[in-house]
């Protein structure tokens, strides 16, 4: 769903619609998390999205988490 908030919001709205077409088509599953930038205070708004097998889109989640954990 779509809402009209800015022209700016429109766009990102629309190529995360885009991006999530492409990676539906060439995946089993996948996960895109995004965010807006942070606020004075710190806060920011974080979305998630995924498609295929939300079990294993889990999993994949889990596992970049572990992957960014050793990293960092």
């Amino acid at each position: 769903m779509l809402t009209y908030e800015s022209p700016d919001r429109w766009v990102q709205e629309s190529q995360t619609q885009n991006i999530t077409q492409v990676l539906s088509e060439n995946n089993k599953c996948y996960v895109l998390i995004t965010c807006g930038e942070p606020t004075n205070d710190g806060q920011m708004e974080v979305k998630m999205t995924y498609g295929g097998d939300p079990v294993l889109a889990a999993y994949l989640v889990a596992s970049a988490s572990e992957i960014m954990t050793e990293r960092l």
